[in-house]
């Protein structure tokens, strides 16, 4: 630490920090444009230029290193004048918008000629005007407000890992433009939004909505992915008109993806379900609350409690609901003696499951120095956690890959092309090879274990590297060696001294298991009780066509004429209508208050932000009135965070996973990873209007390699099971890679 003088007071500093740094932290005023605490220092714009004694000009603070002794004047008439001279020279073209801009109100250009600069300009020569280029559905562009910050050229190298964004020209004819046709593709593209501290890059979607001073803001929580990034919602008159960052270096820093951002959309689309519904003489009706909750009763009433016969009613949910969601469905299903409970909807063998704690913390994982990718496109499946990998190889770490696809990553990564079958034979080689360096006792499954060589390299990276990490991601759920592979990781973790990080899961998954939302002793599982013989079905936010793995044997379950099924939805559903004997319509994501369970086993509370559209209700006071209904003790609630409370105050449910290991477990059939598109995986990003029209979001393609193609008997342009098929030499053998985004229209995958 050093000391330095500030406008006369004497500040600690690191040594070496740049002096923004220090008067930020000091609660110093500086302006500044081009300058972002995440982004490194370009000092193009000038703004910020203070006057360093001893210095024959004024210093722009952004780039000037502090050192012992110095002595800098923020507010002195040197330092003012220099500050006006550029505030001139940035309003020469700047155009007179503020009326119709976007950005009024919360413009950075605006907040600083308000005290720099002057109320009549000296120019008087014509402004530069540019044509504004459409670049994508998310990103309003108004280029002639542009002030060459490169904030989002900097954005764009450097966070998103695309340069995408560029200068062009020189001189006055210097333009910021992308440099592709295609337009702006990054999935964190809408960062560029917030860094932009003019007019020229704004939201499409929200564009000549409101003006911000207008909105209210309510802090929130992304509930897509693992993260569960921070942001804010921002509200007028009851409706969701924009989501922002929110600044939390523990989880998401201050960036957050585009499904986080533009998914608010889906909230005002017309096919949200709003009323409560019956279904009488096979044709629906809308009903009051009373009357459609009576019913619910008297049905379940009727096939499961009046005969006792609660081992033949089932409750399915999906892992976007809430932490309390799961705690109140789960606790009214043992009330009322009932143990099949699930909500693995996607998993085709559920004996042997995945189980990997997750050991390392994402502000951990940009300090790794090794990382072995198992199954995952981690740049469009967890696209935050994908940013933190990215840091890490920029410090230096090296990344490899075990995958049936070569995609396409934003920074190096060594893919070893892997067909789904010998991902466990590559595995069991690098655990051998590691057993062997380590001088340890082979264990008798390895035994015939002949290690590749890129598994013998993969070992030996692992023991190099002083903080490895394993990353095992969706694509090996349904591999037939799954819980296999799952449990050769960790063994590989143990015997490297490294961390693991499980992403095989989405959403609210952890909440899940946090509330035991599994079946107990003789409980049945999803897949068994679609098999079973079963009364009653209990349904939390679930669409058929996304949810399960095995669409036909869902819909044959459900669809029987002894069956009842109540449904809690937030959207409209043709397949839901076709099996369901009463709809309630619950709130969406924003509408409601709960928790959300992120990769760092963090609960994070959220508030709703507006209130539900229509008559839908809170699917957790849903479930609390339905208990109460049903005469259940217990249930007395008043809010989530009572709900939550109790949830606190009981243990960690445990369980028996799937921990042996079998290499021989083989399957010789072509195995297809069904994958829905990044902007498809839940029912308010299928709703997002912008998000389906993105490039990202029209993704759907089945990849598969010439070979595969000819087994199959398959040519390009052809379609399998209804998807376009995409040859490619970027594929394993043995395997189809579907990313899609419409819905299944099969049977099992």
């Amino acid at each position: 630490m050093i000391e330095i003088e500030i406008d006369g007071n004497m500040v600690k500093a690191n040594a070496g920090e740049m002096l923004i740094s220090v008067t930020d932290r000091e609660g110093i005023s500086v302006p500044r444009f081009c300058y972002h605490k995440k982004l490194s220092v370009a000092a193009s714009c000038r703004m910020c230029l203070v006057d360093v004694q001893g210095a024959p000009k004024p210093q722009p603070a952004c780039s000037t290193p502090v050192n012992e002794g110095m002595k800098v004047h923020t507010q002195n008439d040197r330092a003012k004048a220099s500050q006006k001279a550029v505030m001139e020279f940035l309003l020469i073209n700047h155009p007179l918008d503020c009326p119709i801009c976007d950005q009024g109100g919360e413009c950075e250009l605006q907040d600083v000629a308000v005290e720099y600069g002057s109320d009549v300009s000296r120019f008087s020569e014509g402004k530069r005007v540019l044509p504004s280029s459409d670049i994508g559905p998310l990103i309003q562009t108004d280029m002639t407000r542009c002030i060459h910050c490169t904030r989002c050229v900097r954005f764009g190298s450097e966070i998103a890992g695309i340069m995408e964004m560029g200068a062009t020209g020189r001189g006055e004819d210097l333009k910021i433009e992308p440099f592709l046709a295609q337009g702006i593709t990054s999935e964190l593209s809408g960062n560029m939004i917030d860094v932009c501290p003019v007019g020229a890059l704004t939201s499409k979607p929200f564009r000549y909505e409101l003006r911000s001073w207008q909105m209210g803001s309510v802090e929130g929580i992304a509930r897509h992915d693992l993260v569960g990034s921070n942001l804010y919602v921002q509200t007028y008159k009851g409706a969701v008109k924009r989501l922002v960052s929110g600044d939390n270096d523990n989880v998401n820093e201050t960036w957050i993806s585009d499904r986080d951002r533009f998914s608010y959309e889906g909230l005002t689309h017309e096919n949200r379900q709003l009323f409560p519904q019956i279904k009488v003489a096979g044709q629906w009706k809308k009903v009051d609350w009373d009357v459609a909750l009576d019913f619910a009763i008297k049905g379940l009433k009727n096939n499961i409690l009046n005969s006792r016969n609660a081992q033949k009613l089932g409750g399915l949910t999906s892992s976007t609901a809430s932490t309390e969601e799961l705690h109140l469905m789960q606790k009214l299903l043992r009330e009322l003696g009932c143990e099949n409970l699930d909500y693995r909807l996607n998993v085709k063998n559920l004996n042997k499951t995945i189980h990997l704690q997750s050991t390392i913390k994402l502000m951990q994982l940009e300090r790794v120095d090794y990382a072995l990718v198992v199954g995952s496109n981690l740049r469009l499946e967890q696209p935050m956690i994908n940013h933190r990998l990215r840091k890490a190889h920029l410090s230096g770490a090296t990344i490899d890959a075990i995958n049936v696809k070569d995609f396409e990553i934003n920074y190096p990564i060594n893919n070893a092309l892997t067909a789904p079958n010998e991902i466990a034979n590559t595995l069991a080689g690098v655990l051998k090879t590691l057993f062997d360096k380590n001088k340890q006792t082979l264990p008798e499954y390895l035994s015939a274990i002949k290690p590749s060589t890129n598994a013998v390299n993969i070992a030996n990276k692992l023991l190099d590297s002083k903080s490895p990490v394993l990353i095992l991601g969706e694509h090996i759920v349904n591999n037939a060696q799954a819980g296999s592979i799952a449990n050769l990781i960790a063994q590989i973790a143990k015997q490297a001294n490294g961390e693991t990080l499980n992403v095989s899961m989405t959403a609210n998954v952890l909440g899940a298991q946090r509330t035991n939302f599994t079946p107990n002793g003789a409980g049945m599982n999803v897949n068994e009780m679609l098999a079973a013989e079963m009364r009653a079905f209990l349904l939390l936010d679930i669409y058929p066509e996304y949810d399960f793995h095995d669409l036909n044997a869902a819909l044959k379950a459900l669809s029987k004429e002894d069956v009842f099924v109540v449904s809690l939805n937030s959207f409209k559903n043709d397949l839901v209508a076709q099996y369901s004997d009463v709809i309630l319509p619950m709130a969406a994501m924003y509408e409601t208050s709960g928790t959300h369970i992120n990769i760092n086993q963090q609960m994070q509370s959220f508030c709703a932000a507006v209130s539900a559209s229509g008559a839908a209700k809170p699917a957790w006071k849903i479930l609390k009135v339905l208990a109460d209904l049903l005469d259940l003790p217990g249930f007395h609630f008043e809010n989530s965070q009572q709900v939550l409370s109790e949830l606190e105050h009981q243990s960690t449910p445990t369980h028996e996973y799937y921990t042996s290991i079998n290499i021989d477990d083989q399957s010789s059939a072509i195995e297809t990873i069904w994958m829905h598109s990044p902007y498809h995986t839940d029912v308010l990003l299928r709703h997002a209007r912008s998000l389906t029209m993105s490039k990202i979001g029209q993704m759907h393609s089945a990849s598969m390699n010439p070979a595969t193609a000819k087994l199959l008997s398959i040519s390009e342009g052809d379609a399998y099971l209804g998807v376009p098929v995409e040859i490619s030499h970027t594929m394993a053998d043995q395997c189809v890679f579907v990313n899609s985004n419409q819905a299944t229209n099969t049977g099992g995958f």
